[in-house]
């Protein structure tokens, strides 16, 4: 039996620090390479923001402008896109369209404001395949300025999908090394699902569904009940989950080819365990 969570090298997510500075929030990420511990033992070459995978939270409010200075210590020229951001075409983050590559040893600062509010994420725009598809992503998550849009939830979680890094991940990892999620009984969990990946992935939590009430940060009209949510490249989905079922419940994508195996379970599968 495989033992989970395992331990691995290397982390990813956490909250990115900021500084007000006359009204402006300010941020630094830098695009460096890394070795990623991805499952026990599966060591991949994988490019970062700030040494994670995926690459840490930024989060400000809706209306608030937002500074981002972004730092190149690759090899090669990037460029950054705030997906999902209603901002000024200069900021957009699209080399030879919209701007020039971030050269290596170059800083480049974005500047916008924050909206709309929900689920959104940045990423390279520049060589995408290799550098999105090796770490170069991360969540942008914009709260509401009035604080009373979103449903009532008691804790939240992010899931970042992707496929290519080392295999088939949920945060940067396979499973086992994959990290469960964990509430009390009667507790409200928001998940935000983003897929930076490539493919479709189907998410299924076994014992409890999910309440879904926004998609790509808008407030559905009519939110839904369902046991398993379809997660396109680039989409982002808003659900709570109420913890009402004690136990270490599965939590996988449902293409099985990516979650199981006949050595058993791997890749895109983690838990949800309610105490």
């Amino acid at each position: 039996m495989k033992a989970f969570p395992a331990k691995t090298e290397g982390t990813g997510l956490g909250e990115l620090e900021s500084r007000v500075i006359e009204g402006v929030r300010e941020f630094a990420i830098t695009a460096q390479r890394i070795r990623f511990e991805v499952t026990p033992g599966n060591f991949a070459e994988a490019i970062s923001f700030n040494g994670r995978v995926p690459g840490p939270i930024i989060r400000a409010t809706e209306g608030e402008r937002v500074r981002v200075k972004v730092t190149n210590k690759l090899d090669q020229t990037t460029g950054v896109h705030w997906h999902g951001q209603r901002l000024t075409n200069d900021m957009d983050g699209v080399p030879f369209l919209t701007q020039p590559t971030i050269k290596p040893g170059e800083t480049f600062i974005y500047e916008f404001v924050a909206r709309p509010f929900g689920t959104h994420m940045y990423h390279s725009h520049h060589n995408a395949t290799e550098q999105v598809g090796r770490g170069m992503l991360g969540p942008l998550i914009v709260t509401p300025k009035d604080g009373g849009v979103d449903p009532r939830y008691d804790t939240e979680e992010v899931i970042v999908l992707n496929e290519q890094l080392g295999g088939l991940t949920l945060n940067g990892k396979g499973f086992p090394a994959t990290a469960p999620f964990m509430a009390k009984v009667g507790q409200r969990v928001r998940f935000r699902f983003l897929n930076e990946g490539q493919q479709i992935h189907p998410m299924h939590l076994h014992g409890m569904p999910f309440e879904v009430f926004a998609r790509d940060g808008y407030p559905l009209p009519q939110p839904f009940k369902c046991d398993t949510l379809n997660i396109a490249p680039g989409e982002r989905w808003d659900a709570i989950v109420v913890a009402d079922a004690p136990g270490a419940w599965a939590f996988h994508c449902h293409i099985l080819g990516h979650a199981e195996a006949s050595t058993g379970m791997f890749g895109m599968v983690t838990a949800l365990i309610v105490s």
